[in-house]
């Protein structure tokens, strides 16, 4: 895995905002672009953490049982 920061393009950022149907302008979008990166940034870093034996998780049931 790569240990460099992410960054994100003007058109990557429309890109995902028109996937994400949200209307943002050129000045939102030069918000956004920051805070997408810090978040991937966050996401990032649990590729630190040692799984050792730890199978991966392939299915999650959110159904609550009442």
């Amino acid at each position: 895995m790569s240990t460099d920061a992410r960054s994100f393009t003007s058109d990557q950022l429309m890109y995902a905002a028109r996937a994400a149907r949200l209307n943002l302008s050129a000045d939102r979008l030069e918000v956004v672009g920051p805070a997408l990166e810090g978040i991937y940034a966050l996401i990032d870093t649990l590729d630190d953490f040692p799984l050792g034996e730890t199978p991966p998780a392939t299915a999650f049931d959110a159904r609550w049982d009442t």
